[in-house]
């Protein structure tokens, strides 16, 4: 009989580890993260050694997230992981806490003071350093997730070879000097999706950092500005959303060529005006100037890409709580879940509606074309009872789609 074969199928399954240990392995990893995220790094400024503050704000703190606040608390999509389980829920977080990473020293914190104090931001060399500070923040946060990815991975590896190591003893009846399992598990070819995908994220993340200080360094130089691309809509419509963060969307052209763009989002609220910035890369300047040149045709449409941008780019955002509140257990239970299933980019609106107050607003105050009208009037008829797709469902397609065009 084959003393491997039992414990060879286990290992495949990713069965060899019982849950109550994945659960403790995965607790540790999510407490090293936690400790790492919270303690002082050296400062994301270029050339700069100093400790950062241990919490920079990504968004302003009291010009923008006290102001949609309730109490001094918004609530933001966090995602919770229970042995093989996730679940996005709706944390509340004081604004003290909203949006921060370890990212600037005392020194470097205080390059965005002038907009931060003046609670506005009303030229584009202020939106250029939100946009950077943005950056900074997913650099920070995806090299903290990167690390934590591969802590997991070695403590998974330990552990898969301790506990084949057992089950040898026990089944051959004598010790067993050293263990060493070499092939992958279902469970590692999933965090390998992970560490792939962060490490994409990083190589963008950093050559556009690069390019946005040296636009920022030379601002006289207006060839500088030619590598990146940014623009701004200044807007006196109030809507309780702070958001920041970079997303995807696969465009393929007339000859079936597919090309990534990418784009990091800022909507940022102030006391009677919301500011949005976009910025990027030159190499989708075309695309994001098109879309840009679109959505500014009307405050519908721009509600609708700051809907679709929460959705499909990223959920690095805080809502004011009274506007969830008011949604529906229903409504509520099916955004959550759409975060998992959507195959949407940002590129593409969202079915319904989340700020209904605002939308009815925009109902009644602003003219529009008839189809246009009815389209946005039957996002509150949408049936949130409808199934979606299960996440496993999406999850395995997700799975299948990337060892599938990576060859392996």
């Amino acid at each position: 009989m084959d003393i491997f074969k039992e414990l060879d199928e286990k290992v495949f399954e990713g069965s060899l580890i019982d849950l109550d240990t994945l659960n403790k392995l995965k607790f540790i990893t999510r407490d090293d993260f936690y400790k790492s995220f919270k303690s002082k790094k050296t400062c994301i400024f270029p050339n700069c050694k100093n400790k950062s503050i241990k919490r920079s704000h990504t968004i302003p703190r009291s010009g923008s997230l006290k102001i949609i606040s309730d109490n001094s608390h918004l609530l933001y999509p966090h995602l919770c992981e229970t042995g093989d389980e996730l679940s996005m829920k709706m944390e509340r977080i004081g604004i003290g806490e909203a949006s921060v990473f370890p990212g600037f020293c005392v020194v470097h914190e205080k390059i965005f003071a002038e907009f931060e104090q003046k609670k506005d931001i009303d030229s584009i060399e202020q939106a250029k350093l939100q946009a950077y500070r943005s950056i900074c923040r997913e650099i920070v946060i995806n090299n903290l997730e990167l690390e934590k990815v591969k802590k997991a991975i070695v403590k998974y590896k330990n552990e898969r070879n301790r506990q084949y190591k057992l089950g040898m003893e026990s089944k051959i009846g004598k010790k067993v000097d050293k263990v060493k399992i070499e092939y992958s598990d279902i469970r590692l070819n999933f965090t390998n999706i992970a560490k792939v995908k962060i490490t994409e994220k990083l190589e963008f993340l950093s050559k556009i950092h690069d390019k946005f200080v040296g636009s920022i360094k030379n601002e006289e130089n207006e060839e500088n500005d030619e590598n990146i691309f940014m623009n701004v809509i200044h807007t006196d419509m109030k809507i309780p959303i702070a958001l920041s963060g970079l997303g995807y969307a696969n465009i393929i052209d007339e000859e079936n060529n597919r090309q990534e763009i990418k784009s990091i989002l800022n909507v940022i609220p102030f006391e009677s005006s919301t500011v949005l910035i976009f910025a990027g890369d030159n190499v989708d300047k075309e695309i994001l100037d098109e879309h840009f040149d679109y959505i500014i045709q009307h405050p519908f449409l721009i509600l609708n890409f700051i809907e679709s941008f929460m959705m499909h780019g990223t959920d690095h955002w805080f809502i004011q709580p009274e506007v969830w509140n008011k949604m529906d257990g229903e409504k509520q239970k099916y955004i959550l879940e759409y975060f998992f299933v959507t195959e949407k980019s940002f590129l593409q609106d969202v079915n319904f509606s989340i700020f209904d107050d605002i939308r009815k607003d925009y109902l009644v105050k602003f003219p529009l074309q008839e189809g246009f009208k009815e389209s946005e009037e039957n996002k509150f008829n949408f049936n949130f009872k409808n199934p979606q797709k299960s996440f496993m469902d999406s999850l395995s397609e997700r799975y299948n789609y990337f060892y599938e065009t990576n060859g392996i």
